[in-house]
């Protein structure tokens, strides 16, 4: 839970909650109860004398809650009676951290039996086979995972129960099961732990060293680095949940619809090949009703709504998740999705938010601006069993920034800070809806926001029609810059909501198929409904193999004519940048405020650039299957534009930014600097290897004069960023001078790009090997500057420039002398 229990509870409190028994009958298992324990003196994977009989080890001060095990608590010790129908039956194990700091982690598992020892042994579903197939045999012996414990079986049960000391499971250096590096048993305990039809429920403290960083970002270790690890304390709760007995009918992945999935390869399947079968990740949702249109589901969907939320924010997280109940109605399913706030530990002792039988939205008091959505399924069929939502706390602060420099100027709400309570409130709730949608089932579909035409998001009646900006919710199309102040629209249609690719996507995922009764029956059915978006391309997916499509780009509004769409979005950043001093000057407040606010600014320039560059080299796409051509190239007439438009606006400073009444609040330096990297960002997005190569290729693939060359990006980007060299006198000020050793650079970098970090193949596609037009095209590019530079030096208007282009003719000459 969010808040610890007291590890000494009395019996008569647990009576009260929910039933207590000491030394019950063998025959006649206690009610639930919680089980507390303290210490870790039980022996797990050390051999002792044999079982012992059953009522010496659990006593007559035993406390026993029982569910799909039996958990005793005798003293210190903390006891599984594991029934035979449970041993082989596949459970997920959960480890999530409720306090302190540590890991959470998941995995598959099982209990075995081995003689006089259970073991608990970790499972991999990477491959599967029909267990009637000769195949499942070999299958089999590839799924034989590691054991993760060994626990010597203390006494015999009933029905050959076996009871076993589980307390070093918790307390001990069980790498799967430690939260923190290497527990210490003496500074360890099991809290609580109780039992439910499906699962088993352990709370414990785990006192080791702080985990150590890992991942793609960690620090490498340094020599001679000999500092004693931190010592740390987490409170931990690890969840068994059997996986269901009967299981769910999967279904079958497709490409053309956003769902997250789960892979295996079957290797009993028809095909002269190892198959890889792919099923959607989903709720499991039956109709009360089947034979009605729409019917309540019999088990809804429930998110548990963390009790540490605030309270004002408690309605608007509910609102979130419920926000999805119209998409379900058109699967079939009315009330399919509903938020309610957890218990409080004193209002339900036996609740935790961490279990494995609840999905929950958390909220975390972190200085971490995000939000992050995410599932735990069963890995044969995809059926969500735990969905979660992390929501910190300040996202809010992130919200606050999008939301003002956005769309300030279109909600008169936003034209002073701190916003409305009732205004944070709606943004809190669509980045709930957002990540709902992830921990239901749902990928980021950022092609979204390319399916609108760009001036019909300006109009209030569209709008509504269509439920917002952008077909989905899963886009990151925050708030709609592409509206204006003359078009009047209403504050609640610039935060995005469900959008009609939500409902496709709920409808095609859930929608019952009468009849099937196989994964591969409901195909043709799936099929059909798939190519609903050759006709209603709002129905469209991410091509998940395009690197190139301009339309799959984040943080856009109205990218369909990102050209026309960021023009817009400038409009409305100057008079953002023309609000600042007005919104964040506060007699007694320092210049934080404006300081954020100008560099956010600053940054979403920078992305409405970004949008228009992804226009050159790019292709339109759609997801196909054995349809039709899936990439259609960009024509060259839109890439001219774009670069003419970048000519305008990225390689020019707006004089609007260039605001020393805000400047000169909030820095002694630094804004010349600001500016040159946000602009070589846009240079560098320009001028990449694999931008240039598919220049190169579409020039190969089109017909004579379709194509947008190589030649053609150079010269216009020339002419963009040195224009200055074919005037009569030669003028280029400071931020100009920085965006032009900027192009140098970048294509300096082409021709040897700067090394590569160890961990870059994660990354995505590494720069190839072997030489390419690239870098033919760099050399030619730079030999082109040197002799205009030199050309202009003469008619040079004063001794900065002068030097400039000098150094220019010598940095050329010292990068071109160098790979002779």
């Amino acid at each position: 839970m969010s808040r610890a229990r007291g590890a000494a509870v009395t019996c008569a409190v647990l009576s009260l909650l929910a039933g207590c028994a000491r030394n019950p009958a063998p025959q006649q298992p206690a009610p639930a109860a919680a089980v507390q324990a303290r210490g870790d003196s039980a022996a797990t994977g050390g051999r002792q004398q044999g079982p012992r009989p059953y009522r010496r080890v659990v006593t007559g001060s035993a406390i026993t809650s029982t569910g799909l095990v039996t958990v005793h608590r005798v003293d210190d010790k903390l006891l599984f009676e594991i029934p035979r129908p449970v041993f082989g039956r596949d459970m997920v194990l959960l480890r999530r951290l409720a306090a302190g700091r540590g890991s959470s982690a998941s995995a598959y598992v099982r209990f075995e039996r081995e003689g006089n020892r259970v073991l608990l042994r970790q499972l991999d579903y990477d491959v599967t086979a029909d267990s009637a197939a000769a195949i499942a045999r070999g299958v089999q012996r590839l799924r034989f995972g590691p054991i993760i414990a060994s626990m010597d079986v203390a006494a015999w049960g009933p029905d050959s129960a076996a009871v076993v000391d589980a307390t070093k499971l918790f307390t001990t250096n069980i790498r799967e099961m430690a939260a923190v590096e290497s527990p210490n048993a003496e500074r360890s305990f099991v809290r609580y732990a109780f039992a439910t039809p499906t699962s088993i429920e352990v709370d414990a403290v785990q006192t080791g060293n702080a985990p150590r960083p890992s991942g793609p970002f960690a620090p490498a270790p340094q020599p001679g680095d000999d500092r004693r690890p931190e010592t740390v304390s987490a409170d931990v709760h690890w969840s068994f949940r059997v996986l269901p007995e009967n299981p769910m009918m999967p279904r079958l992945w497709d490409a053309r619809v956003g769902y997250l999935s789960i892979a295996t390869f079957d290797y009993s399947r028809p095909e002269h090949r190892a198959e890889q079968r792919r099923y959607i990740r989903r709720f499991r949702l039956e109709k009360q009703n089947p034979s009605a249109a729409v019917s309540d589901p019999v088990e809804k969907i429930v998110f548990w709504i963390d009790p540490a939320t605030p309270e004002w924010l408690q309605p608007w997280v509910k609102r979130g998740i419920e926000d999805w109940i119209p998409a379900y109605e058109g699967a079939g399913f009315s009330n399919a999705i509903e938020g309610r706030v957890a218990p409080t530990e004193e209002e339900d002792s036996l609740f935790s938010i961490y279990s494995a039988n609840t999905s929950v939205v958390y909220w975390r008091p972190s200085e971490v601006q995000n939000a992050t959505g995410g599932q735990v399924v069963d890995p044969r069929t995809g059926q969500i069993l735990k969905a979660e939502v992390n929501m910190y706390h300040n996202v809010m602060n992130l919200l606050r920034n999008w939301y003002f420099t956005q769309v300030g100027p279109l909600d008169p709400q936003a034209q002073s800070l701190p916003l409305p309570d009732s205004l944070m409130g709606e943004l809190v709730r669509y980045v709930v809806a957002h990540e709902v949608g992830h921990a239901i089932g749902f990928p980021h579909n950022m092609k979204a926001s390319s399916m609108y035409p760009t001036d019909s998001i300006r109009s209030e009646s569209f709008l509504r029609r269509m439920g917002g900006h952008v077909a989905t919710l899963m886009d990151y199309s925050r708030f709609n810059y592409v509206a204006q102040p003359e078009d009047n629209i209403p504050p609640e249609l610039l935060v995005p909501g469900i959008g009609p690719y939500d409902r496709f996507a709920v409808m095609w995922g859930h929608t019952p198929i009468p009849g099937a009764r196989t994964p591969d029956d409901e195909r043709p059915t799936l099929d059909r409904w798939a190519r609903m978006q050759d006709t209603i391309p709002w129905f469209r997916f991410s091509t998940v193999d395009a690197p190139n499509d301009p339309g799959n780009i984040t943080e856009a509004v109205g990218d369909a004519d990102a050209v026309r769409a960021s023009e817009l979005g400038l409009r409305n950043l100057r008079r953002v940048v023309d609000m600042l001093l007005d919104v964040a000057e506060q007699p007694g407040r320092d210049y934080a405020l404006l300081n954020e606010l100008y560099s956010n600014a600053i940054t979403q320039w920078g992305r409405y650039n970004g949008h228009v560059a992804a226009i050159v080299a790019g292709a339109e796409t759609q997801e196909r299957y054995g349809t039709g051509r899936r990439f259609d190239p960009v024509p060259r007439e839109r890439q001219r534009e774009a670069m003419r438009f970048l000519a305008a606006n990225a390689f020019r400073v707006p004089d609007w930014f260039v605001n020393d009444e805000i400047l000169f609040r909030i820095e002694a330096e630094g804004h010349v600097d600001r500016i040159r990297q946000a602009q070589a960002g846009v240079l560098g997005t320009l001028l990449n290897e694999f931008r240039i190569r598919r220049l190169a290729e579409y020039e190969a693939l089109l017909p004579p004069g379709r194509a947008y060359t190589v030649g053609d990006m150079m010269e216009d980007l020339r002419a963009g960023v040195w224009g200055e060299l074919s005037e009569r006198r030669v003028d280029i000020d400071v931020y100009r001078r920085n965006l032009q050793r900027a192009h140098i650079e970048a294509l300096r970098n082409l021709l040897t790009p700067p090394e590569q970090p160890r961990n870059a193949a994660l990354f995505g596609p590494q720069r190839p090997r072997y030489p390419s037009d690239t870098r033919a095209a760099a050399r030619g590019e730079l030999v082109t500057l040197r002799q205009q530079a030199n050309a202009a030096l003469s008619r040079a208007a004063n001794n900065m420039t002068r030097l400039h282009l000098r150094d220019v003719v010598m940095e050329i000459d010292r990068i071109l002398d160098a790979r002779q």
